[in-house]
C-alpha cells in the first residue's frame, strides 16, 4: 500500500479580528491615524473588520449607534476584539455575546491620566491585553490608577520619507501642528506665544505657522491681535499633502506639549529631518534621548522656551544637524513597519492558537492536526471568564 506524504506544509487559520474605533484617518485626529496603522498592520495575516463609533455625532445619537454597531458585529462573533480607546471598551462589559471573547485595549494618554472608575475600570481589568503607546502613558496612568494591569508598550510609527526637508536653506520658520481645544491648554500654544517676543528680539525675521483648528483657536487668534504678536500666522486645517509640504519648508517644530502620550506630530516632523523642541518630563525624552535630534526646554516658562528655540531659528546649520539625527532615529525605530512588528509581537500569544504547526505527516495526520487546532480554538474561547 502506497502512503502519500505531505512535506513542509503549513496549515493556518486566519483569526477574525474586530477593531472598535472612533474612525480611520487623520480626520479623526491621532487616534484615527493609529486605527489606520492597526488595520494595515494586521490585515495581511488576519480577517479584520471595523466597528466604527461616530465620535462627531451628538451624544444622544452616537451612543445608541455604537451599541447597535457592536451588537450587530457580535452576531457573527470575531475571535478577538481590539478597542482603540477605553471608552469603547465599555461595550465589552455590557454586551453579553462579547464577554467570552478575548480583547485588548489601546491606551493613548490623557484619557487614562485621571482616575478610571466604573465600567471603564472594569473594561481595563477584564482585558486580555493592554497596549500603551509609550512607557510615559503607562506610568502616568498608574500614578492615579495603581491597580492598572501591566501594559505592553507599543510605540507607534510614521511613513518613511523619500523627500526630506532641506533645513539648511529654510527660512527661520517655526511650526506648531495640533488641535487647539479649550480643554487641552497644555499643548504648548500659549507657552510659545509667551516666548515669541523674546524669540523675535533675537531672530527678527522669525515666523510661527500654526496648523490646526479647534474650540480654542479664536482665543489664541485674539491673543495675537491684542498683544501685537507679529510674525504669527494661523493656517487652519490642511490636508496631509499640505502638512507634509509645511514640514519640508520649516526649520523646526515647536512641540512643548505636556499632554502627549506619544506625540505623532513630533515623530512626523522628525521623519522629514526637522528638529523638534520638546519639554522636559514628557514623552519626548522617552522617544528621543539626548543626541537624537530634539532640544528640550526645561519647562514651559518664557525663558526656557526661548532659550531652546533661538539657536535653532538663528542657525540653519545647527538645525540641519539636529534634523538629520532626528530622521535617523525615526528611520531606525519609528516607521510604520516597526509599529506593525511591535503590534504583531504583542498580540502573538493571544492569536497563536489559530496557527497550525508545519507537518511532515500523512493526509490523515494533517486532518487530525487541523481538527486539533479547531479544538484548541474552542477551548481557548471557553476558558475566557465573563468580565
Amino acid at each position: 500500500m502506497i502512503q502519500i506524504v505531505l512535506v513542509s506544509f503549513r496549515a493556518t487559520v486566519r483569526p477574525r479580528i474586530a477593531l472598535a474605533t472612533s474612525g480611520l484617518g487623520t480626520a479623526h485626529g491621532g487616534i484615527g491615524v493609529v486605527a489606520d496603522l492597526i488595520v494595515s498592520s494586521l490585515e495581511k495575516d488576519s480577517d479584520i473588520s471595523t466597528w466604527e463609533h461616530h465620535a462627531f455625532w451628538p451624544r444622544f445619537a452616537r451612543i445608541p449607534a455604537a451599541v447597535g454597531r457592536t451588537l450587530l458585529g457580535s452576531l457573527k462573533p470575531p475571535d478577538f476584539v481590539l478597542y482603540d480607546h477605553v471608552d469603547l471598551a465599555i461595550l465589552h462589559t455590557i454586551i453579553p455575546r462579547l464577554r467570552p471573547i478575548p480583547y485588548a485595549v489601546f491606551l493613548h494618554g490623557i484619557e487614562v491620566w485621571r482616575p478610571v472608575v466604573g465600567r471603564r475600570r472594569e473594561a481595563l481589568l477584564g482585558a486580555s491585553l493592554l497596549l500603551a503607546n509609550s512607557a510615559t502613558t503607562e506610568n502616568a496612568a498608574r500614578v492615579l490608577n495603581p491597580w492598572l494591569p501591566k501594559a505592553e508598550v507599543t510605540w507607534l510609527g510614521v511613513k518613511g520619507q523619500n523627500e526630506i526637508a532641506n533645513v539648511v536653506s529654510s527660512p527661520p520658520v517655526g511650526l506648531i501642528v495640533g488641535r487647539m481645544a479649550d480643554s487641552e491648554r497644555l499643548k504648548g500654544h500659549d507657552s510659545v506665544m509667551d516666548a515669541w517676543p523674546l524669540i523675535r528680539s533675537s531672530v527678527p525675521d522669525a515666523k510661527l505657522m500654526i496648523v490646526g483648528t479647534g474650540s480654542d483657536k479664536h482665543r489664541l487668534e485674539k491673543r495675537v491681535k491684542t498683544e501685537n504678536l507679529t510674525g504669527i500666522e494661523f493656517c487652519g486645517w490642511i490636508d496631509d499633502a499640505q502638512r507634509d509640504q509645511m514640514y519640508r519648508s520649516c526649520r523646526m517644530l515647536f512641540y512643548p506639549s505636556k499632554q502627549e502620550g506619544y506625540g505623532l506630530a513630533g515623530v512626523e516632523a522628525a521623519s522629514f529631518g526637522v528638529p523638534v523642541l520638546g519639554v522636559a518630563g514628557t514623552v519626548t525624552e522617552e522617544l528621543f534621548p539626548p543626541g537624537t535630534g530634539v532640544v528640550v526646554a526645561k519647562d514651559l516658562s518664557t525663558e526656557s522656551i526661548a532659550e531652546a528655540a533661538i539657536p535653532l531659528l538663528r542657525s540653519a546649520q545647527y538645525a540641519q544637524a539636529l534634523g538629520s539625527a532626528a530622521a535617523a532615529r525615526v528611520n531606525a525605530i519609528f516607521l510604520e513597519e516597526h509599529f506593525a512588528g511591535r503590534l504583531r509581537r504583542a498580540l502573538a500569544p493571544l492569536l497563536s492558537v489559530y496557527e497550525a504547526v508545519a507537518t511532515n505527516g500523512t493526509c490523515t495526520d494533517l486532518k487530525k492536526r487541523n481538527a486539533s487546532v479547531t479544538a484548541q480554538v474552542a477551548s481557548a474561547k471557553s476558558r475566557q471568564s465573563p468580565v
